[in-house]
């Protein structure tokens, strides 16, 4: 699923001002994150892209797969990566 332009801004503006808060930070109603000059604050944008790229390759990378639960189980706990008698419980 690609974002289209203005859903993109929005989403890049809201995780910005997330990513300033986690920090301590208040941000003021209608100030515009990517229009910041200070540090802390444009590094919270260039996170917020950071994201929205990653996300976006994920989900253009996982194009055509049609069981995409299993091919992270698979992926993210491979069986031989686990601990000695620990298994990995299937449904």
């Amino acid at each position: 699923m690609e974002l289209g332009y203005f859903q993109k801004d929005v989403l890049i503006e809201k995780l910005a001002r997330n990513f300033y808060a986690i920090q301590g930070y208040v941000v003021p109603e209608g100030y515009r994150m990517q229009s910041a000059t200070h540090p802390a604050e444009r590094a919270c944008v260039a996170m917020a892209i950071f994201a929205v790229e990653e996300f976006e390759s994920i989900n253009d990378s996982s194009e055509g797969y049609e069981d995409d639960d299993e091919y992270e189980i698979d992926c993210l706990f491979p069986e031989e990566r686990l601990l000695p008698g620990v298994q990995l419980k299937r449904e």
